[in-house]
């Protein structure tokens, strides 16, 4: 299966929306703002009311490592569901007929979501829009950003116990790359074009052949 890729002024900007999609934890008391850092990398995390994250970083590189680190916090299950969604891995953990929801994937089951996923990773569609110029590709602020996040989010896996129980010791959770990140943003950004028909996509199949002898009418 190939998916072919797409070219657009704005992937720089959409290959980031899935980073402001999660919402906070909840209402109540707001936790204690957090000085966060790992791999060469830190930022200043303070909590508002309602636990509303502001991240206070130097640079770019940092803004990604507080982001990642704060959605970390909040949603980290909801986050790995969505990278084992574009990695095509849900089949495995999941079974093959359940449904991986409309979050990234509008397919039907598991198996056609990983087969659409597994088909843009095989075809290199988000490698092939990153190493586009900007504004084509992504700026550099951009790919900072997603390196950033990666290591904010591996980070606070690295230091932190996950205590969800809809994730808490799943195989399935482990560290991610700034690649990841910027699948997960593709995943949006075609979730209301291509990624809508993911069902006919994964299961097109070329036309039979006539029979022998056989007349076209």
């Amino acid at each position: 299966m190939r998916i072919r890729t797409r070219r657009t002024t704005a992937v720089g900007v959409t290959l980031l929306t899935a980073l402001a999609l999660l919402p906070a934890s909840g209402a109540g008391a707001a936790p204690k703002d957090t000085r966060a850092s790992g791999g060469g990398l830190h930022a200043t995390i303070r909590y508002t009311e309602y636990g509303i994250p502001h991240i206070l970083a130097e640079d770019y590189a940092n803004l990604g490592f507080g982001t990642g680190w704060a959605q970390a916090a909040d949603q980290v299950c909801t986050l790995a569901d969505g990278y084992l969604t574009v990695r095509g891995e849900r089949s495995r953990h999941f079974g093959p007929d359940a449904s991986p929801g409309s979050a990234l994937s509008s397919a039907s089951t598991n198996l056609g979501s990983d087969l659409y996923f597994r088909g843009v990773r095989e075809a290199g569609t988000v490698e092939k829009l990153l190493a586009q110029p900007a504004p084509a590709g992504p700026s550099r602020r951009t790919k900072e950003l997603m390196r950033g996040f990666a290591a904010g989010y591996n980070a606070w896996l690295k230091q932190n116990r996950i205590t969800d129980p809809a994730c808490a010791k799943a195989d399935w959770v482990r560290p991610i790359t700034a690649l990841d990140v910027a699948r997960q943003g593709f995943a949006v950004q075609v979730l209301g074009g291509q990624g809508r028909g993911i069902d006919g996509i994964t299961s097109a199949a070329p036309p039979s052949a006539p029979r022998a002898g056989a007349t076209a009418r």
